[in-house]
């Protein structure tokens, strides 16, 4: 692993070395024993991935922290779990850290690094230890390796308990589904790749999908270039120079880097795969980005309850931007009446279940929360609720139209406000926007639709609210344009991406109080 703005690089052996070190340290300097959990919150950084696999070496549960999160939600992520033994932390959030610990009685609180050459870091104990891990026996299909908590997009985040058998199963699931643009043809063809595959990433490390790729990337022997924020001249900076052959990001860093000035001149004919996960990727953003690398985006999908991915395009079959494509390798997915739990014929929309060896064991002391998405069907099989509604057509594609809370309910129409936001991303002075429903104040029409649009930076100052309008009339149904059009300085997103639309509707409840 290479991590460039730093200037640090880690080979396979050096890797696997201080994991064993630091396993060393867990279990002499911290007496941890199994079931303990082990926070870290800290940018992506090497001693972040040697965290992730010695505290599942040691037996302890790894609790990974955004770095991100204020005092208030690492004090929810503490108290919930309830059994950190050991929380590392970057020497600039330690504050934050530190006080969120205090009343639930974390034993040890380390520095990742420190100004102060006598103070305990784990750098030092990095230096102070030899490796002589000593070996635990787990039972990897109900002991947990990780406890990972949502995003809380649309509530309080919650523990995701996922088994060691939950975290290796989902990346060979990855490995051997042969995945569009991975797969050789053979499975001895593309083992033989194994060690000669370059990748990059900037999704936060502590994110279910910043994890599944770094899990994926050890299995597959894939030498993984890591930045702890995105730039994106940098990335095709990087895609050029060392001549990458997959990339993959969330919707918004497609968007920034084809409206990046390096786009154009950037060499990027090194790339043979290109993935999108966490939201669904403008078809206006996916045909640019074919026009230059010939790559049809491959659509993944999954959620943290998933450990992260349950479906992506396969070699067999055409890429269909516009779909999350198909389950993943002994994953069954279906389409069902969200009130009945009836399954749905091909075309109809419906909620999306999921079953497969990576779904979660279930929330983390919250049995009320794990009943509501874990169910039974009457073969015994359990299924996840995702909360997301969609359609399978003909062919077995899947699609996602939206999350079932986030539906707008205008007079008798049901809108999905991705629809409307994809529509506005054909308007060209449009670099992001986000869409939500607010409460008719008049209390006729039920809920307006209303949009929050970051223009380009040549469009500012030269196009209106009502222009927007007026433009989306005649582009949209009478019944899905925006009546309301708000310019934004930037769109609230989680860590990876997604928009924050339960933080726009708050801001817009308060204004109607006021």
């Amino acid at each position: 692993m290479y991590f460039p703005q730093i200037n640090e690089k880690y080979t396979f052996y050096e890797t696997s070395y201080y994991v064993d070190v630091l396993t060393t340290v867990l279990q002499k300097e911290f007496s941890v024993k199994k079931g303990d959990g082990i926070a870290i919150m800290t940018p992506n950084c090497a001693e972040y991935v040697f965290t992730v696999y010695a505290s599942g070496q040691s037996g302890g549960i790894l609790i990974p922290v955004n770095p991100l999160l204020k005092k208030k939600e690492v004090k929810h992520i503490v108290d919930t779990a309830g059994i950190v033994k050991v929380f590392f932390s970057d020497e600039r959030l330690f504050g934050t850290v530190k006080r969120s610990c205090k009343e639930a009685g974390v034993e040890n609180i380390i520095k990742i690094s420190s100004n102060d050459p006598n103070e305990l870091t784990l750098k030092s104990l990095l230096e102070k230890y030899s490796p002589k891990p000593q070996k635990v026996k787990l039972d990897i299909k109900e002991d947990l390796g990780a406890l990972l908590f949502t995003g809380g997009t649309t509530g309080l985040p919650k523990g995701v308990m996922l088994t060691h058998f939950n975290i290796i199963a989902n990346s060979f699931q990855f490995l051997y589904t042969g995945v569009a643009g991975s797969w050789r043809g053979s499975v001895e063809a593309t083992m033989a790749e194994l060690g000669k595959v370059r990748s990059l990433t900037c999704n936060p490390l502590c994110h279910g999908m910043g994890f599944f790729v770094l899990n994926s990337c050890v299995l597959g022997v894939i030498s993984l270039i890591i930045y702890s924020s995105f730039d994106p001249g940098e990335v095709l900076k990087m895609i050029e120079k060392y001549k990458l052959s997959t990339f993959s990001g969330v919707p918004t860093m497609y968007n920034f880097l084809v409206n990046h000035p390096d786009f154009k001149k950037r060499d990027l004919s090194s790339l043979e795969f290109s993935a999108s996960g966490a939201a669904a990727l403008p078809p206006k953003v996916a045909k640019i980005w074919k026009d230059k690398t010939g790559l049809k985006v491959v659509n993944a999908y999954g959620l943290t309850e998933v450990t992260c991915m349950c479906t992506v395009a396969v070699c067999w079959e055409e890429i269909n931007p516009e779909s999350i494509s198909m389950p993943i390798i002994d994953t069954d997915a279906k389409i069902v009446d969200p009130d009945t739990l009836e399954e749905l014929p091909p075309g109809e929309k419906g909620e999306l279940l999921i079953r497969g060896p990576q779904v979660m064991k279930g929330y983390w002391r919250n049995p009320e929360a794990t009943e509501k998405v874990l169910i039974k069907d009457e073969n015994g099989n359990i299924w996840i609720r995702i909360g997301n509604i969609g359609k399978m057509d003909e062919k077995g594609y899947f699609y996602i139209s939206g999350r079932t809370k986030e539906m707008i309910k205008y007079k008798a129409y049901r809108i999905l406000p991705v629809e409307v936001e994809e529509s506005l991303y054909e308007h060209p002075a449009i670099l992001e926007c986000a869409v939500i429903g607010v409460p008719d104040p008049d209390e006729i029409v039920g809920e307006i639709v209303k949009a929050f649009i970051k223009l380009k930076p040549e469009y500012e100052g030269k196009i209106t609210e009502q222009d927007i309008i007026e433009w989306a009339k005649e582009n949209m149904a009478g019944y899905k344009y925006p009546r309301i059009v708000e310019f934004v300085n930037s769109i609230p997103k989680t860590p990876v991406g997604k928009v924050m639309r339960r933080a726009l509707l708050q801001k817009e409840l308060k204004k109607q109080k006021q």
